[in-house]
């Protein structure tokens, strides 16, 4: 009945809930502003652009520029470390009214149960949380994930309207091998003529376009304009990241054209509540890329329209006729900064704020902690030759170079870590079954002079990552982390400098998002008073258990060479 509401409102028979009038109207269609328009909304659609229609109320935009409200096309609302209520009262009043989550994280962590919390949890929000099913859980064979999720457990999920899809293929090695269970998983979701999202770095060549005939049509790991191109020539949506720890936008904006813009999404991947309260969220991108030289208008279709069309969401990301009213009324388009957003034609943020009240949804989930009893001993490294690999994490990049470097050997024929030369020992421990497996190492690239940092949220697995200086620090990091059930940490000795208890799944927080960034704050002046050579030493970590991503990798089973894709020793002439 809806579209005769609609009918008896577009054609002036019955009187629009809502005009906002004296707008300059970013028409993402053709490209231009229409100065001095009015948008007419009603039932949360628009209905008129301009067409003379009466309104039970107006509002005069003042010249102000309306948009279509952002769409973040690739993001894990995990790594905000909020529940999704939280995410939702930052990012919305940014402009952000729709999100793709992937919630590869907590379904890792989870399973099954971790989708429906997804699900259920982000229900009746402000934001439209769509969902993309997690394609690899686990990710891989080189770690222990809490969960497994098969092709046939997905029917249920690729059914459901807010499922726009299959998530990050991140296992290109296994696609193009055909390996049967993951050629399982993507044929569900052809079958459902429902995206399939791809998690490619460097993949170039004819592994590039083996990926693409598959079926993949997206990607978020472009770190260069050259792939980027290559994966635009091939067919593919680029999707242009700024994250927390990959900040590829910089290197990526060079390639946008006028002629190959409409290929471009932006997404965030993994940014951290501070990030997204001090910096922004899509606002930031559209800034960053028009700082860059790209147009504006081409700039806002990145975020709405294109974003849109990938994922076929054919009601949103644009103001016309028959669209959702998700609307945000800029002040310019150069920083973009939001003065209004609207959903479905409500206003739900004003000036930095939301105007509504949110009704979070709780979701019951067991304890997701479960560690082997652990003892000092455990953490000791017996030396075994004099070369060791060493992860070597740069700040900006989830990419890490394996280093070949002197042993860090005491006279007692243990290893330690060496801070004058930036060597720390680093330790990965299942934390879902209490299998005792852990996995030990050295890092290179932190700069940590003195204690411990622990953290229940390492990629993708989410196993526990601990990396330290002295045994009495990371011992005690270990500990604690068990004992408020997943989290970060940071420790002196026995004492704790500062703590986040992230209680679901051990990704995110049940506190407000102003008292998270608060007890972050506490976790940033310790970086900064000691003098930490990565500014993002929270968020670095978490990507050291990634075996996906090149080069050198730290699961709870060993050290993984992510280019040979297999496992390797910790010294040189000790092979795993």
């Amino acid at each position: 009945m809806i579209y005769n509401e609609l009918l008896d409102t577009a054609t002036g028979r019955q009187v629009c809930d809502l005009n906002i009038i004296n707008c300059t109207l970013v028409d993402v269609f053709q490209g231009c502003l229409v100065p001095h328009a009015t948008v007419s909304v009603a039932h949360g659609n628009i209905v008129g652009i301009n067409d003379g229609l009466l309104a039970h109320q107006s509002i005069d935009a003042q010249g102000a520029f309306l948009a279509p409200s952002f769409m973040d096309s690739h993001v894990h609302i995990e790594s905000s470390l909020l529940c999704p209520a939280e995410y939702a009262r930052i990012v919305v009043p940014r402009g952000t009214t729709a999100v793709a989550a992937d919630p590869h994280e907590i379904v890792n962590v989870l399973g099954y149960e971790g989708m429906n919390y997804m699900l259920r949890s982000s229900e009746g929000l402000p934001l439209d949380v769509y969902l993309t099913v997690p394609s690899c859980v686990p990710a891989t064979n080189f770690d222990s994930s809490g969960a497994s999720l098969y092709a046939s457990d997905m029917h249920q999920f690729a059914r459901e309207d807010r499922v726009l899809g299959l998530g990050e293929v991140m296992n290109f090695p296994g696609l193009i091998a055909s390996e049967a269970t993951l050629m399982d998983k993507l044929a569900i979701f052809r079958e459902a003529r429902k995206a399939i999202d791809g998690h490619a770095p460097g993949l170039r060549g004819k592994d590039l376009s083996a990926y693409i005939a598959a079926g993949i049509r997206s990607d978020h790991e472009s770190t260069s304009a050259e792939e980027a191109l290559e994966k635009l020539s091939k067919g593919m949506y680029v999707m242009i990241r700024e994250g927390s720890a990959a900040r590829d936008l910089a290197a990526i904006a060079s390639a946008v054209t006028p002629g190959n813009a409409r290929r471009f999404l932006l997404c965030s991947d993994d940014r951290h509540p501070t990030d997204l309260v001090r910096e922004g969220h899509i606002d930031r991108m559209l800034r960053l890329l028009v700082a860059s030289g790209v147009d504006p208008i081409d700039a806002i279709r990145m975020a709405t329209l294109n974003a849109a069309e990938r994922y076929g969401l054919r009601t949103f990301g644009a103001v016309a006729p028959g669209y959702q009213a998700d609307l945000v009324l800029l002040r310019d388009l150069k920083d973009f900064e939001v003065l209004q957003v609207f959903k479905a034609g409500t206003l739900v943020a004003q000036k930095g704020e939301m105007t509504i009240n949110i009704n979070e949804r709780p979701y019951p989930l067991r304890d997701s902690v479960n560690i082997k009893w652990l003892e000092a001993r455990d953490f000791h490294i017996r030396a075994e030759g004099p070369l060791i690999r060493v992860i070597e994490a740069k700040e900006g990049s989830l990419v890490t170079e394996n280093r070949i470097m002197g042993t860090p050997m005491g006279s007692d024929g243990l290893c330690y870590s060496d801070t004058e030369r930036d060597i720390l020992r680093i330790y990965v421990i299942e934390r879902h079954r209490g299998t005792g497996n852990m996995g030990r190492g050295f890092i290179h690239g932190l700069g940590l002079k003195r204690g411990a940092i622990a953290s229940t949220i390492s990629h993708d697995s989410h196993n526990m990552i601990v990396v330290g200086v002295d045994d009495q620090s990371i011992f005690k990091a270990a500990r604690h982390l068990n004992k408020i059930g997943g989290g970060l940490v940071i420790t002196l000795g026995e004492k704790i400098i500062a703590d986040l208890p992230l209680p679901i799944g051990g990704l995110m927080s049940n506190l407000g998002a102003a008292e998270v960034n608060q007890r972050l704050d506490a976790f940033e002046a310790f970086f900064r008073s000691e003098g930490m050579t990565n500014t993002q030493p929270l968020m670095t970590l978490s990507f050291m258990a990634l075996p996906v991503i090149p080069h050198l990798k730290l699961t709870d089973r060993g050290l993984v060479d992510v280019d040979r894709f297999s496992m390797t020793g910790l010294f040189l002439d000790k092979e795993a």
